[in-house]
């Protein structure tokens, strides 16, 4: 249904001078440069204003700032996942091992490749 009033609000759309014909290839390739713009901003505008990245540790220091100082951390190094009755690495050797093997690492790039995506569709 949604979907159904999407795609008639894409076709009532018209362009003052249309240059090519407009079969349902043409259509579809600028269904897909839109729908990849719109995925460029809305990823960006988490990144970049909203809460970017949410991290949590069972007990923080007392200070204003360290929400944001946590915030920036594990948005430059990463997160290691653990699952609610999992026990947190002990030893130098466990954190090297999740390190090594469980690290998210979070692209800041990749707002920018969505933005540089639609190019190729035109």
């Amino acid at each position: 249904m949604v979907a159904q009033e999407f795609i008639d609000l894409f076709n009532s759309i018209s362009l003052a001078q249309r240059s090519t014909v407009e079969d349902f290839a043409d259509r579809l390739n600028l269904f897909t440069v839109i729908l990849l713009l719109i995925t460029c901003i809305i990823v960006s505008t988490k990144q970049y204003l909203l809460n970017s990245i949410s991290c949590y540790i069972p007990v923080k220091p007392a200070g204003e700032n360290f929400n944001d100082y946590l915030a920036n951390y594990c948005w430059v190094h990463g997160t290691i996942p653990l699952a609610d009755d999992e026990r947190m690495p002990t030893t130098e050797a466990q954190w090297e091992e999740y390190d090594s093997t469980r690290r998210i690492s979070n692209e800041a790039e990749v707002q920018h490749f969505f933005l540089l995506n639609p190019i190729d569709y035109q």
